[in-house]
Protein backbone atom coordinates (compact mmCIF):
# COMPACT_ATOMS: atom_id res chain seq x y z
CA UNK A 1 0.00 0.00 0.00
CA UNK A 2 1.84 2.87 -0.93
CA UNK A 3 1.09 6.83 1.13
CA UNK A 4 -2.06 7.90 -0.96
CA UNK A 5 -3.97 4.40 -0.68
CA UNK A 6 -2.50 4.83 3.26
CA UNK A 7 -4.04 7.96 4.11
CA UNK A 8 -7.21 7.64 2.30
CA UNK A 9 -8.34 4.50 3.74
CA UNK A 10 -7.57 6.43 7.53
CA UNK A 11 -9.53 9.29 6.20
CA UNK A 12 -12.57 6.58 5.15
CA UNK A 13 -12.08 4.47 8.52
CA UNK A 14 -12.02 8.41 10.33
CA UNK A 15 -15.60 8.94 9.11
CA UNK A 16 -16.53 4.92 10.04
CA UNK A 17 -15.86 5.68 13.10
CA UNK A 18 -18.34 8.67 13.58
CA UNK A 19 -20.76 7.09 11.91
CA UNK A 20 -20.70 4.05 14.44
CA UNK A 21 -20.79 7.03 17.37
CA UNK A 22 -23.94 8.25 15.77
CA UNK A 23 -25.59 5.21 15.86
CA UNK A 24 -24.92 4.59 19.56
CA UNK A 25 -26.14 7.98 20.39
CA UNK A 26 -29.11 7.66 18.18
CA UNK A 27 -29.99 4.24 20.34
CA UNK A 28 -29.52 6.11 23.38
CA UNK A 29 -31.91 8.67 22.06
CA UNK A 30 -34.17 6.02 21.39
CA UNK A 31 -34.54 4.37 24.52
CA UNK A 32 -36.16 7.87 25.68
CA UNK A 33 -38.67 8.44 23.31
CA UNK A 34 -41.98 9.33 24.23
CA UNK A 35 -40.80 9.49 27.95
CA UNK A 36 -40.03 12.69 30.01
CA UNK A 37 -36.27 12.65 29.33
CA UNK A 38 -36.71 12.38 25.15
CA UNK A 39 -36.12 15.98 24.72
CA UNK A 40 -33.01 16.17 27.45
CA UNK A 41 -31.82 13.23 25.62
CA UNK A 42 -31.81 14.87 22.23
CA UNK A 43 -30.27 18.17 24.23
CA UNK A 44 -27.74 16.05 24.98
CA UNK A 45 -27.16 14.45 21.65
CA UNK A 46 -26.80 17.89 19.53
CA UNK A 47 -23.25 19.00 21.38
CA UNK A 48 -22.14 15.72 20.69
CA UNK A 49 -23.32 15.82 16.64
CA UNK A 50 -21.45 18.95 16.52
CA UNK A 51 -18.30 17.52 18.58
CA UNK A 52 -18.37 14.54 16.11
CA UNK A 53 -18.43 17.00 13.09
CA UNK A 54 -15.68 19.19 14.62
CA UNK A 55 -13.23 16.52 15.26
CA UNK A 56 -13.58 14.96 11.87
CA UNK A 57 -12.60 18.10 10.50
CA UNK A 58 -9.58 18.38 12.24
CA UNK A 59 -8.25 14.31 12.06
CA UNK A 60 -8.40 14.29 8.26
CA UNK A 61 -7.28 17.82 7.87
CA UNK A 62 -4.55 16.70 9.86
CA UNK A 63 -4.19 13.67 7.78
CA UNK A 64 -4.04 15.76 4.72
CA UNK A 65 -1.20 18.07 5.98
CA UNK A 66 0.67 15.08 6.96
CA UNK A 67 0.11 13.68 3.62
CA UNK A 68 1.16 16.53 2.04
CA UNK A 69 4.50 17.11 3.72
CA UNK A 70 5.33 13.54 2.63
CA UNK A 71 4.09 14.20 -1.19
CA UNK A 72 5.55 17.11 -2.19
CA UNK A 73 9.57 17.70 -2.02
CA UNK A 74 10.29 21.49 -2.06
CA UNK A 75 8.53 24.31 -0.32
CA UNK A 76 8.29 25.89 -4.10
CA UNK A 77 6.44 23.48 -5.44
CA UNK A 78 3.09 23.86 -3.26
CA UNK A 79 0.25 26.34 -4.11
CA UNK A 80 0.62 30.02 -2.92
CA UNK A 81 -2.45 29.45 -0.55
CA UNK A 82 -1.07 26.41 1.14
CA UNK A 83 2.77 27.89 1.06
CA UNK A 84 1.14 30.79 3.18
CA UNK A 85 -0.46 29.05 5.53
CA UNK A 86 2.58 26.68 6.45
CA UNK A 87 4.45 30.27 6.89
CA UNK A 88 1.84 31.56 9.21
CA UNK A 89 4.04 31.49 12.34
CA UNK A 90 6.62 33.88 10.56
CA UNK A 91 3.62 35.73 9.29
CA UNK A 92 1.40 35.88 11.76
CA UNK A 93 3.73 38.84 13.64
CA UNK A 94 4.17 40.86 11.03
CA UNK A 95 0.10 41.69 11.24
CA UNK A 96 0.94 44.93 13.12
CA UNK A 97 2.40 46.37 9.82
CA UNK A 98 5.94 46.13 7.71
CA UNK A 99 8.65 48.22 8.61
CA UNK A 100 12.23 47.93 6.86
CA UNK A 101 13.14 45.58 9.53
CA UNK A 102 10.12 43.17 9.05
CA UNK A 103 9.96 43.75 5.26
CA UNK A 104 13.69 42.29 5.05
CA UNK A 105 12.76 39.31 7.24
CA UNK A 106 10.05 38.56 5.55
CA UNK A 107 12.18 38.82 2.26
CA UNK A 108 14.89 36.46 3.86
CA UNK A 109 12.63 34.22 4.32
CA UNK A 110 11.07 34.08 1.32
CA UNK A 111 14.48 34.02 -1.06
CA UNK A 112 15.86 31.09 2.09
CA UNK A 113 12.70 29.07 2.15
CA UNK A 114 11.48 28.06 -1.14
CA UNK A 115 13.97 25.33 -1.43
CA UNK A 116 13.34 24.02 1.92
CA UNK A 117 10.99 20.56 2.54
CA UNK A 118 7.48 21.20 3.28
CA UNK A 119 7.62 21.21 6.91
CA UNK A 120 4.05 22.21 8.66
CA UNK A 121 4.47 23.20 12.39
CA UNK A 122 2.49 21.40 14.75
CA UNK A 123 0.13 24.18 15.62
CA UNK A 124 -0.36 24.32 12.06
CA UNK A 125 -1.23 21.04 11.70
CA UNK A 126 -4.02 21.43 14.61
CA UNK A 127 -6.62 23.28 12.36
CA UNK A 128 -8.25 26.07 13.93
CA UNK A 129 -12.21 25.51 13.68
CA UNK A 130 -12.34 28.46 16.78
CA UNK A 131 -14.49 26.03 18.45
CA UNK A 132 -17.36 27.29 15.97
CA UNK A 133 -17.16 25.44 12.94
CA UNK A 134 -20.21 27.02 11.08
CA UNK A 135 -19.80 27.22 6.83
CA UNK A 136 -17.72 30.76 7.45
CA UNK A 137 -14.64 29.36 9.17
CA UNK A 138 -15.00 25.84 6.83
CA UNK A 139 -14.50 28.38 4.44
CA UNK A 140 -11.49 29.72 5.66
CA UNK A 141 -10.14 26.17 6.57
CA UNK A 142 -10.44 25.30 2.91
CA UNK A 143 -9.37 27.96 1.30
CA UNK A 144 -5.86 28.15 3.14
CA UNK A 145 -5.69 24.02 2.43
CA UNK A 146 -6.44 24.84 -1.02
CA UNK A 147 -9.83 22.26 -0.94
CA UNK A 148 -12.90 23.90 -3.08
CA UNK A 149 -15.86 23.29 -0.77
CA UNK A 150 -18.71 24.79 -3.22
CA UNK A 151 -20.43 21.37 -3.14
CA UNK A 152 -21.12 21.75 0.77
CA UNK A 153 -22.96 25.08 -0.25
CA UNK A 154 -26.57 22.95 -0.11
CA UNK A 155 -25.23 22.38 3.67
CA UNK A 156 -24.72 26.10 4.69
CA UNK A 157 -27.66 26.47 6.30
CA UNK A 158 -27.44 23.06 8.39
CA UNK A 159 -24.30 23.72 9.30
CA UNK A 160 -25.11 27.26 10.66
CA UNK A 161 -28.42 26.39 12.96
CA UNK A 162 -26.36 23.30 14.08
CA UNK A 163 -23.68 25.27 15.24
CA UNK A 164 -26.28 28.25 16.69
CA UNK A 165 -28.08 25.41 18.37
CA UNK A 166 -24.99 23.04 20.09
CA UNK A 167 -24.10 27.45 21.32
CA UNK A 168 -27.53 27.79 22.37
CA UNK A 169 -27.84 24.36 24.74
CA UNK A 170 -24.19 24.50 25.62
CA UNK A 171 -25.00 28.81 27.19
CA UNK A 172 -27.36 26.96 28.61
CA UNK A 173 -30.16 28.31 26.90
CA UNK A 174 -32.99 25.66 26.89
CA UNK A 175 -34.10 25.65 23.09
CA UNK A 176 -38.13 24.69 21.92
CA UNK A 177 -38.73 20.89 22.93
CA UNK A 178 -36.60 18.63 21.00
CA UNK A 179 -37.69 15.24 19.81
CA UNK A 180 -35.94 12.37 18.02
CA UNK A 181 -37.12 13.04 14.90
CA UNK A 182 -35.41 16.56 15.04
CA UNK A 183 -32.55 14.41 16.52
CA UNK A 184 -32.48 11.98 13.05
CA UNK A 185 -32.90 15.10 10.96
CA UNK A 186 -29.48 16.74 11.99
CA UNK A 187 -27.52 13.67 12.57
CA UNK A 188 -28.51 12.62 8.90
CA UNK A 189 -27.88 16.12 7.58
CA UNK A 190 -24.64 16.22 9.27
CA UNK A 191 -23.69 12.99 7.66
CA UNK A 192 -24.35 14.23 4.23
CA UNK A 193 -22.10 17.22 5.18
CA UNK A 194 -19.10 14.62 6.34
CA UNK A 195 -19.58 12.35 3.54
CA UNK A 196 -19.38 15.47 1.19
CA UNK A 197 -16.15 16.82 2.69
CA UNK A 198 -14.62 13.50 2.80
CA UNK A 199 -15.20 13.33 -1.35
CA UNK A 200 -13.82 16.75 -1.81
CA UNK A 201 -10.54 15.77 0.09
CA UNK A 202 -10.04 12.54 -1.62
CA UNK A 203 -10.59 14.72 -5.04
CA UNK A 204 -8.14 17.28 -3.88
CA UNK A 205 -5.52 14.43 -2.77
CA UNK A 206 -5.63 12.75 -6.30
CA UNK A 207 -5.72 15.95 -8.39
CA UNK A 208 -2.85 17.25 -5.94
CA UNK A 209 -4.37 20.52 -5.89
CA UNK A 210 -2.07 21.53 -3.05
CA UNK A 211 0.94 21.98 -5.51
CA UNK A 212 1.28 24.58 -7.42
CA UNK A 213 1.56 25.33 -11.78
CA UNK A 214 4.21 23.23 -12.40
CA UNK A 215 4.93 21.65 -10.06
Amino acid sequence: MDDLEEVLQEIAENLDRRRWEFTRLKRMILAQVDKPLESTAVRMGIPMIYAEWEGYVREVCQLYLEYVESAVNLSKELHPALLGYMWTPVLRPLTGGLNQDRKTRLAEKIVGSLNETVVFSDSEKIIDTKSNLNFRVLELIASSLCLNIDALAPWKSHLNALVDLRNNIAHGSRPTSLTVVDFDRIMINTLQLMDEFEKNLVSALNSRSFCGQGA
